[in-house]
């Protein structure tokens, strides 16, 4: 049978989470037309059994790969090379997904030829398990419901893996190729793709649930502090993206917006952290936008809200006086 939705699951030292993730995704009444491919990203613990575990029990349904540790890049360009899927979706090993959910997505994808298919999805706090629902758009326009293309949803569309389903194809189009051995590379994943979607559809129900609230992930602060010349990386990859190959002006909208949220989580690592620390990578971030992302690098201001009141004053004093006027802005930025 031709599979219509092939799942990548980055498993990571994940013999904790796995199972509920894959049995969500085995125990439906759609498993037999998905195509679960679970990579094994070199973990340390007990992971590459549980996943051989699944391949042995449902081998129609499930791909197991396991290959040396290279981040969660490396394992979506691994699975993308098997996914035999009309369409892909990622779905991280300590998430899952709704019953009813993949249930009515697969018989929508069955039907549709849309290269991009957008859901709403649920955030789940670690904590409490208290599920809020979330939508991919920024705005409750119900025109929005009925969008065919990326022109009718620029002005709201905030691209997350967990409500988006790519048709393969246009991946493969695209010779995707997401960078390895680094963080935040969803934001990769979401924008190379754009200028390659000719038509969207959008569905009006949850199929994820995406744990939020764990110390241990990436987008914690005190993480993104750690790992932040990763995130200087991605946004420079984007950027450059931006700036070299996004031309439709509907891709370049919702490529300024993703930036914008990137950019400004990157102003805030840079004021959260001591600021001789700081500045000097602070001036290379800034000296690299404004040689290879200069239409990004004008905007900067703009996008960071209060924050760019500090950015706009030090350019213009050189940032000689950069952790003065931090501590002495820092209040209003709250």
């Amino acid at each position: 049978m031709n599979k219509v939705l092939s799942i990548s699951v980055a498993a990571y030292n994940a013999a904790d989470c796995l199972d509920k993730c894959i049995k969500s995704l085995v125990d439906n009444g759609v498993s037999d037309k998905l195509e679960i491919i679970i990579v094994n990203d070199g973990s340390k613990d007990n992971t590459a059994e549980l996943g051989r575990k699944y391949q042995a029990a449902y081998p129609d349904s499930v791909v197991f790969i396991d290959k040396e540790n290279g981040g969660h890049g490396s394992t979506i360009n691994a699975s993308l090379k098997v996914a035999s899927g009309k369409y892909y979706k990622i779905v991280d090993s300590d998430d899952w997904v709704e019953q009813a959910g993949i249930e009515k997505l697969v018989a929508a994808l069955e039907k549709s030829d849309a290269d991009l298919v957008l859901n709403s999805f649920y955030n789940v706090d670690e904590s409490s398990g208290e599920k809020t629902y979330r939508s991919v758009f920024e705005s409750s326009d119900p025109k929005l419901q009925q969008a065919r293309t990326l022109e009718d949803i620029k002005d709201a569309y905030n691209p997350v893996m967990h409500g988006s389903t790519f048709k393969t194809q246009v991946l493969r189009d695209c010779h995707l190729k997401i960078d390895e051995h680094c963080f935040y590379v969803d934001n990769e994943m979401m924008l190379y793709p754009l200028p390659y979607i000719k038509s969207v559809q959008v569905l009006d129900f949850p199929v994820y649930d995406y744990l939020v609230g764990s110390a241990g992930q990436s987008i914690n602060m005190q993480n993104m502090i750690k790992n932040r010349a990763q995130h200087v990386h991605v946004i420079e990859q984007v950027a450059s993206y931006y700036t070299e190959q996004a031309t439709d002006p509907a891709v370049r909208e919702i490529y300024l917006r993703l930036l914008q949220k990137i950019i400004n989580k990157q102003y805030q690592i840079f004021f959260t952290m001591n600021s001789r620390q700081a500045k000097p990578e602070l001036l290379a971030f800034e000296q690299y936008l404004e040689k290879h992302a200069p239409a990004v690098y004008r905007q900067v201001p703009q996008m960071i809200g209060r924050k760019g009141q500090v950015i706009s004053f030090n350019r213009r004093t050189g940032y000689r006086f950069y952790g003065l006027t931090l501590n002495i802005l820092k209040p209003l930025m709250k």
